[in-house]
């Protein structure tokens, strides 16, 4: 697919975090089939810090499977060590969706979840969504 000049989505730069090189480039690949060019992989919350810390980041896509820390834990991390107005959006990628992990997703400041495996489709649509929704710029 061709990258559209005029959808502001496309243009956000987005950081996908997992320790697990095949699923991290899954999602690379996947973003940059659908348009997306602003793309920074992580497999770990230092390099994670790292990219946070150097780009712009509108949006992170968060593996659940991070070792040491809890999802959400990551998340209000991510909320701590960003001004107010820099707080990129996240999207956390779950293989299970359980009523406690989408309460505790949702407490801890996740805009979006979606589950395994990834369909394509749905994950672009979120990130549509949250970028249509007028926080990310």
């Amino acid at each position: 697919m061709k990258q559209s000049k005029t959808a502001p989505c496309k243009r956000l730069s987005v950081l996908v975090v997992s320790p697990d090189r095949y699923f991290r480039g899954l999602l690379v690949e996947i973003l940059s089939a659908y348009g997306y060019s602003g793309i920074w992989a992580a497999e770990s919350l230092r390099v994670m810090f790292d990219c946070l810390g150097q780009a712009g980041v509108d949006l992170i896509i968060l593996d659940d499977n991070i070792p040491v820390l809890s999802s959400a834990e990551i998340c209000r991390m991510v909320r701590l060590s960003q001004t107010p107005m820099k707080v990129p959006r996240s999207v956390l990628v779950a293989s299970r969706a359980t009523r406690s992990l989408v309460d505790e997703a949702r407490s801890a400041g996740f805009d979006a979840l979606i589950t395994k495996p990834v369909v394509p489709a749905r994950l672009v649509k979120a990130m549509e969504h949250l970028s249509h929704a007028g926080a990310i710029h």
